[in-house]
């Protein structure tokens, strides 16, 4: 495991002993019929990369959404 693994992996163990959700690696798509719509960064349960889902699939999957104006590259 590299270092940035291993960090990324503690800081996910203490989001959940914390009590938070940890935040989804997404890009937002817009929204379509009223549906907010984002295309993930990395697997979820159920989704591949690459896949475009709701923003209630990504709720009910017990991530926190992403702020629609931060940079993901910066994360």
């Amino acid at each position: 495991m590299t270092q940035l693994a291993g960090l990324l992996t503690a800081l996910r163990w203490t989001e959940a002993a914390a009590g938070l959700k940890p935040m989804v690696k997404a890009d937002y798509c817009g929204v379509m019929d009223g549906i907010e719509l984002w295309t993930i960064l990395e697997p979820i349960p159920g989704h591949p990369v690459g896949s475009t889902v709701s923003r209630q699939t990504l709720e009910r999957a017990g991530f926190a959404i992403p702020n629609r104006r931060v940079d993901r590259d910066a994360i």
